[in-house]
């Protein structure tokens, strides 16, 4: 990113419509740009909400012995969060450490340091809990494995604090060491919101540079990122991270899934595929030779590749003239045939005017998160897409 930054002579305003954990836009901060981004997943919004603010080391830990403190104070054994299948995701003893560390974050006045341990909770439910943390999918442990592990909420919660205080205030002192960070805020403009990229992009600002990675394809049949985050959602309250989200994320453990690209059949698959085969002949051709079943799971490609281009079309308007569009994208499996992501993006890009400018592979990047997926299984390398509007 510093190497196209070079390029570009005015100040920088980048767009990462899909921004995921807020990698690009903490990239972009310590380069000293002005960074928008947006996601649909709140547990994405909460998590670059907390990587773009200011801590200071000294706040943090004393609000982290205040937390610890009153969790060890707090004798009541209720479990503050109901929802179905806790006793299923959580035995009895995490479920009331976790309950006393939800009580003691609440008790915390200040709504950003509140994030922050939210934060913090997010990772130590994902660790505690029975699912397998393996897989994005929700996938319970066996019962025999459940019955053996000695997992901890509270000390899980003091490692996992002591790692994220130390993450961030590392962070904050590269920023401020390029001279970034005046009267503890960061010098230039930062923005991240809830919304779907492919209805519109939340901002009235315009971008000299836009640096992506969105998905492979639906949720639902790639990496389920809703479904890894429905437990943690469970245990943090909506009025902490946005109220403007505006639909049921704890609906079902599909909702996030389901409400990300090519995850609804918003329109008849023929009216989608008139639409979108005339801007890509690499998604018709592809579509084409599959029957019956194998068919209908192509069609999921077709409805993913038909919101990809929706939200091409949000984003350009938000882009000025001469601006750099950096795409990584990989290209996943469907019916043991490769979708050629690379090519249909091109192609959708070129009927919009947009030319590539150059393209490079790389190994994809190991995830702290889950291990594995059913598409690390399948893929090993992505392509970095770089466009010119």
């Amino acid at each position: 990113m510093s190497k196209i930054a070079e390029t570009i002579k005015d100040d920088i305003s980048l767009l990462d419509p899909f921004m995921g954990a807020s990698n690009t836009l903490v990239t972009g901060m310590k380069c000293g740009m002005n960074v928008f981004g947006q996601d649909i997943n709140p547990l994405s919004l909460l998590l670059s909400q907390v990587k773009t603010t200011f801590y200071s080391a000294e706040s943090l830990l004393t609000a982290e012995k205040r937390i610890l403190e009153t969790t060890e104070q707090d004798k009541n054994i209720d479990i503050p969060i109901r929802f179905p299948g806790l006793n299923k995701w959580f035995i009895p003893s995490v479920q009331i450490e976790l309950g006393k560390l939800h009580r003691a974050i609440s008790a915390e006045k200040e709504l950003k340091v509140r994030k922050f341990f939210w934060v913090v909770l997010a990772e130590v439910i994902r660790l505690t809990s029975n699912d397998r943390t393996s897989t994005f999918k929700l996938h319970v442990r066996p019962d025999e494995e459940i019955r053996s592990r000695k997992a901890s909420a509270l000390i899980c919660f003091k490692t996992i604090s002591k790692r994220n205080i130390s993450s961030i205030t590392s962070y904050i002192s590269v920023l401020e060491n390029n001279k970034l960070i005046k009267s503890g805020k960061y010098i230039k403009s930062v923005e991240v919101r809830w919304a779907d990229t492919s209805e519109s992009i939340k901002t009235r600002k315009k971008f000299n540079l836009l640096v992506t990675s969105p998905p492979y394809g639906d949720n639902q049949t790639t990496v389920t990122y809703g479904q890894f985050s429905y437990l943690p959602l469970q245990w943090i309250p909506i009025s902490d991270i946005d109220t403007a989200i505006s639909f049921d994320y704890l609906k079902s453990t599909q909702e996030i899934d389901s409400q990300s690209l090519g995850g609804l059949k918003k329109k008849d698959i023929e009216e989608i595929e008139e639409v979108v085969f005339k801007k890509s002949k690499t998604l018709k051709k592809f579509v084409a030779q599959f029957k019956d079943v194998e068919r209908l799971r192509a069609q999921k490609v077709t409805r993913f590749i038909y919101d990809l281009d929706r939200s091409i079309d949000n984003m350009l308007v938000k882009l000025r003239d001469n601006c750099y569009m950096v795409w990584t994208i990989g290209n996943r499996n469907v019916n043991k045939t490769v979708v050629p992501n690379d090519v249909i993006l091109t192609e959708l890009m070129k009927s919009k005017g947009a030319t590539l400018f150059t393209d490079l592979d790389r190994e994809i990047l190991s995830k702290r998160m889950p291990g594995r997926n059913n598409i690390s299984n399948t893929m090993s390398k992505e392509k970095i897409l770089i466009y010119k509007k």
